[in-house]
């Protein structure tokens, strides 16, 4: 039972930040409504709110009409295209949520959640309090949507074969026999193309990316009658939220850019060298600690050789689900110990136990590790595939080669393991040969310009989008304050109240530095 706990310690804590895991996906049984409300009946008008039931489950004590109004917004899948009559429309899940009392601004905070591809709305009964607590104290209702393709948008671009696959590959067998990672390979870009395949039937994958997500934007504003909205971003949401101040800036107020995701920053290029900066303020700030440093000397060297040891030495582990209850037959090799502390340093409130799971690990002791693993097992089925793969194989993937890729990861050598597959890995780049979407246009890579006033979060630790990406955003946002907060992995905004007080200040006057003094009660 204590093991159980404390994995859904871990579980909660990582998806208040709204995590996405790199490990081998599976469908975790995320929480449903007892009874998800009737499919609409009637013609859909496109940029005419039809309201409904609240399509996901509620937090707690939220009632529906009082305190919260859902609905679809129809929006056409192709904005731009010049055939309105025989386009196909698509329907985006919105939710309005008020303050107690009511709003007393009338101009709401619209947040823009990750991935791309991480639905808001099947999480929000859990990150609701965290994420309407800066919209409230300012009197502000706060907009939350599924982007199209995600959740409870229609359609969902999901991915459930590439899933349960990589569910099979866990152990890195199929049918009680090794295989080869050329095998593995093949068999996730077969599953990957079969995804495409069925996808492509009902839409148009090539609709599925930032600048028509930023006219969903536009159209939510519109149709819900708002002259002007504070936008509020994290993760890949930062780089909407900056597609929409380069396309709709009269619908801005002010924006939040939480975890910088900047369009002529490269995901994929900076991804080693990202990590690898982590890693190096992570070791040294055991080293700089007194406990830390007693209880685990030389963490760096005891991380390196245990990842070595391991991948030449790997073990099996039976992993447990904590939503379904099955448990999986898992190869736990060096680079399970590195994408595990790559997840944990996202959020500051577990990364104080990598040192422990390291040395641990070192040890032969794999207790921590299978209640961490497991954990990050859950949130890997919480995020839309196919609505990542259309929008990063259009307007980011793109943009670099393979070649490129294996240059960067020849730098890094010790970290060449993390990045081989079809997230953040060099598959990525056959994958959306296959997925075939086209490339954006030159403009998906330029950075922003922009007078809008901008508030711009990042945290330390971050392993993904590290803080010279948001001091590199905060260079042509002439009004922006930027801010790097000690301590926090990605997503500083919901990480402590420092950040979260600071927001609330920027909301209620955009165009004045919030007080920063809090900074040094984080160190």
């Amino acid at each position: 039972m204590a093991r159980r706990i404390l994995l859904f310690c871990i579980w909660f804590s990582l998806t208040a930040c709204g995590i996405k895991s790199a490990v081998p996906e599976n469908n975790p049984g995320t929480a449903q409504p007892t009874s998800l409300p009737a499919i609409l009946t009637g013609p859909d008008t496109a940029g005419v709110f039809r309201p409904s039931a609240c399509p996901f489950v509620l937090p707690e004590g939220i009632v529906e009409g009082k305190d919260v109004e859902c609905g679809f917004l129809p929006v056409y899948e192709q904005p731009n295209g010049s055939d309105s009559a025989n386009q196909r429309i698509i329907r985006l899940a919105i939710a309005v949520f008020h303050p107690p009392g009511g709003a007393t601004q009338p101009d709401p905070v619209l947040y823009l959640s990750g991935g791309p591809g991480a639905s808001i709305l099947k999480l929000i009964h859990s990150q609701y309090e965290i994420l309407s607590k800066p919209v409230f104290d300012t009197g502000r209702s706060l907009i939350v949507f599924d982007q199209r393709g995600v959740g409870v948008s229609q359609p969902e671009l999901d991915c459930p074969t590439y899933r349960t696959l990589s569910m099979e590959l866990l152990d890195r067998q199929i049918d009680g026999k090794s295989i080869s990672e050329q095998e593995i390979r093949s068999l996730i870009l077969g599953s990957i193309k079969s995804c495409r395949d069925d996808l492509a039937q009902s839409a148009d994958l090539g609709a599925y990316n930032s600048q028509n997500s930023a006219a969903d934007v536009h159209q939510i504003v519109t149709s819900l009658g708002f002259q002007r909205v504070n936008l509020w971003g994290g993760s890949y949401g930062t780089r909407l939220a900056l597609e929409v101040m380069r396309l709709y800036p009269d619908d801005l107020r002010s924006v939040i850019l939480d975890a910088v995701y900047p369009p002529d920053a490269d995901l994929y290029l900076e991804g080693p060298a990202n990590f690898q900066r982590s890693l190096t303020r992570l070791f040294a700030s055991c080293g700089e600690n007194p406990v830390c440093s007693e209880n685990y000397p030389e963490l760096e060297t005891v991380f390196f050789n245990t990842v070595a040891r391991l991948d030449e030495q790997p073990v099996y582990l039976d992993i447990w689900d904590p939503y379904t209850g099955d448990e999986h037959k898992t190869l736990v090799n060096g680079n399970t110990l590195m994408v595990l502390t790559f997840q944990l340093l996202y959020d500051s409130r577990v990364r104080y136990f990598i040192p422990q799971i390291i040395y641990d690990v070192s040890q032969d002791d794999f207790h921590y590790l299978e209640i961490s693993y497991s954990s990050l097992l859950a949130l890997s089925g919480l995020s839309n595939r196919g609505m990542m793969f259309s929008v990063q194989c259009h307007e980011e993937v793109p943009f670099s080669s393979f070649n490129q890729f294996q240059v960067e990861i020849e730098r890094y050598p010790q970290l060449a393991g993390m990045y081989q597959g079809a997230i953040l890995g060099d598959l990525i780049y056959e994958a959306c040969e296959v997925w075939s979407v086209g490339k954006a246009g030159e403009q998906a890579n330029q950075p922003v310009s922009s007078v809008i006033p901008a508030l711009i979060l990042s945290g330390e630790f971050d392993p993904i989008t590290p803080p010279d990406w948001g001091n590199k955003v905060a260079e042509s946002l002439v009004n922006s304050f930027a801010f790097e907060f000690p301590g926090i992995g990605h997503g500083a905004g919901v990480s402590h109240p420092c950040p979260l007080n600071m927001m609330s200040t920027f909301l209620r006057d955009p165009g004045t530095q919030p007080d920063d003094s809090c900074l040094l009660d984080m160190q």
